[in-house]
């Protein structure tokens, strides 16, 4: 097997997290009044109400974005696709210690301890830059791998 470092993994979550924010946006945008918000921020950003408003909503739409992500790659991890779409478009996916597929529930384990990656400065994703095994925090607590896809072409030329 054949481990997927930093660079890649950080392409997918770019390519899954980019329209998710994008649909949490324009919810806020359309049916939350962001508009109005981001509009009287940006007319007088000395406002402090104002200033006040939109980082309060922005940080909901981080924070919400990051949550439905979470939820995403846990059923799409959990499933038969073993990875999220960016993970599909890179060539990886998410497997047991053995190179098997994950339960569902170790999907939700490794997807929540996610958390613990996240809050300390992000440190826990910059972990796989230096692990050897190139594992997060999240991929130790839930003991997977994210690993290079083999191509079917590869089977022809054993």
């Amino acid at each position: 097997m054949k481990y997927a470092g930093f660079w890649v993994r950080t392409i997918a979550y770019v390519i899954d997290i980019v329209p998710i924010s994008i649909i949490v946006v324009t919810v806020f945008y359309l049916y939350a009044d962001f508009g109005e918000t981001w509009t009287t921020y940006r007319a007088d950003r000395t406002n402090v109400d104002a200033r006040v408003q939109f980082m309060a909503e922005r940080n909901w739409i981080r924070e919400i974005s990051f949550g439905v992500w979470l939820v995403y790659c846990a059923l799409m991890e959990g499933s038969s696709v073993q990875g999220t779409l960016g993970k599909r478009l890179m060539g990886i996916r998410v497997v047991d210690r053995l190179g098997n597929r994950i339960s569902f529930g170790c999907s939700v384990i490794r997807n929540l301890s996610k958390i613990t990656s996240y809050l300390p400065f992000l440190m826990g994703f910059f972990w796989i830059a230096g692990s050897r095994q190139k594992h997060g925090w999240h991929d130790m607590l839930a003991k997977t791998d994210v690993v290079y896809r083999e191509s079917r072409l590869h089977e022809y030329f054993k």
